[in-house]
């Protein structure tokens, strides 16, 4: 009997373990959170202003669908730098654009980020931007998110000023 009194403590005692090693610890993500793929792609509108003859700010509205959320909305907040300018000369096409976006679930439950890239502005051929982003936080299921990839986006240069954008990468949240 005193094998079988053995067993069941280690059981009871696996059982315990396994709970507490599960639970989400300080805010962190749970042991039950693994790395997964992601991506999206997005279609809207951009709403460019100058903030100085060399920059431009940049806010972003679209929809579209990603793994793991389904139908998405997306919104930006950016800073497009023209890397080579020197006014009154007009800038060249090459430029630096930083960002903070929010990606919202159809249930409400959101993705934030934030994304570096570098490319090209031409006023005939339009904005195209490659880079990288990262998940930073979140709310609901993704109040701990995070995760890195790609960020690819094409863009008008006249308006309506219509973008079609996708990420590609990976994203870590507590599924329980």
């Amino acid at each position: 009997m005193k094998s079988i009194s053995s067993v069941t403590r280690l059981a009871a005692a696996l059982t315990v373990l396994g709970v507490a090693l599960s639970a989400p610890i300080n805010g962190t993500i749970g042991a039950s959170a693994v790395a997964l793929p992601f991506h999206a792609v997005i279609q809207g509108n951009a709403n460019p202003f100058p903030i100085d003859p060399c920059t431009l700010g940049n806010n972003e509205t679209g929809s579209g669908r990603a793994v793991h959320l389904g139908v998405i909305t997306w919104s930006s907040d950016e800073t497009a730098q023209f890397l080579s300018c020197s006014p009154p000369s007009p800038p060249g096409p090459a430029i630096a654009v930083s960002g903070q976006f929010k990606i919202v679930a159809a249930n409400g439950d959101e993705i934030h980020g934030q994304y570096q890239t570098s490319g090209t502005f031409d006023p005939v051929n339009g904005v195209s931007v490659h880079g990288g982003y990262t998940f930073v936080s979140g709310t609901g299921r993704f109040i701990n998110a995070t995760g890195t990839g790609v960020i690819a986006a094409h863009g008008a240069a006249s308006p309506p000023f219509d973008f079609v954008a996708s990420l590609d990468g990976t994203i870590k949240y507590d599924r329980q």
